[in-house]
Order: C-alpha cells, then structure tokens, then sequence
C-alpha cells in the first residue's frame, strides 16, 4: 500500500457506485457539490464547463431515454448532471483540447465533495449526446463530456444480476511501477 494513508480519506473512498437510493439531494447539499466543480482549476482559468442539472421527475424521465443498457441503474439517482462545454471554450495553448481537462477536474471535485456529504456520484459515458442537447435544449456548438449520477446509496441487491457482478468487483489501480517514470520513460 505504501502511502496509502497519506491520501486523503475522500479519494481512498470515492467509486462509481451503481446502487443508488431514490432520496432527495437537498439544495445546499446539491449546491455544495456544484460549488466544488466551479472552484476547480482550470487552463487559463477559462472555466469551459455547463452543469445542466436535472431533478424533477418528469425531464428525468425523459433524459432516462437517452441512456444506453448499460446506465439503466442511474435511473433510480435522484439527481442527473450533464457536464458540457464547447471545444474551443477552453484555453488555446499548442492546440490541445484542454476544455477537456478543465471538465475532468471540475467533475472530479464535485465527486469528491459528493463522497465527503456521504453521497455517491458515478460519471457516465453511455448516452446519446445528440438526444440529450435536444431535450434539454444544449446548444449545438457544445459537447456534453459526461453526464453524472448523484445520490445516497442505496439497496445492493436491487440491481440486475449483470450490474451485481459489476459492484462485486474490486476496486483496482495499475502498479505505481507501471506508470510512473523518474527522469525518463
């Protein structure tokens, strides 16, 4: 484990949970949250992310559509956010897309705040983006980067069996002798 307790509680903690309670966010706990993802770090301080935050029941629904399979646990969240920006909303520097590390920063501090309420957040990756902008009404010219769950966890044992063996699975990283490199690769 090496220094592993010099890491802070939140990130040892955090996981992409999929069992997730149908229980109200409150707002200053939503909030909180947000607030963590705007005060993230970005290129140039360019801050390229969107939270298009959905609660109530009905456009959830309707955004439920858009998921793939594979997300169909995320509908039991009480809370969608689909994190958005425009490609050339961050800073320019040596033509790289830094407005996706900008957005990779700020859901990463929002899923650390979510795990320090006691809260889950899962980042997402299946869902239809061109369905998505259209029912929640995104500009054309932004691309949705992920779109997040959040909510308290919930019963295990309602999940699918296929989502079931999912959770089973521990959490694992790549050995530090893998992917770190002193003074040259």
């Amino acid at each position: 484990m090496g220094n592993w307790f010099l890491i802070l509680e939140e990130i040892s903690k955090r996981r992409s949970g999929r069992a997730f309670m149908n229980k109200p966010v409150s707002d200053e706990i939503l909030n909180s949250i947000l607030e963590a993802g705007r005060w993230a770090p970005s290129c140039a301080n360019k801050q390229a992310w969107n939270f298009v935050v959905l609660r109530d029941k009905e456009v959830l629904e309707e955004a439920h559509e858009m998921l793939t399979r594979g997300n169909a646990y995320a509908k039991a969240a009480p809370v969608m956010v689909l994190v958005a920006a425009k490609e050339d909303g961050g800073c320019s520097s040596h033509g790289l897309p830094y407005f996706m590390m900008d957005v990779g920063l700020a859901v990463e501090n929002m899923l650390l705040q979510a795990v320090h309420l006691g809260l889950m957040g899962h980042p997402t990756a299946g869902w239809n983006e061109d369905g998505l902008k259209e029912v929640i009404g995104i500009p054309e010219d932004y691309r949705i980067v992920t779109v997040v769950f959040f909510g308290y966890e919930g019963d295990f044992e309602k999940l699918d069996e296929r989502t079931q063996e999912k959770e089973k699975k521990p959490r694992t990283r790549r050995e530090m002798s893998d992917i770190v490199h002193w003074n040259e690769w």
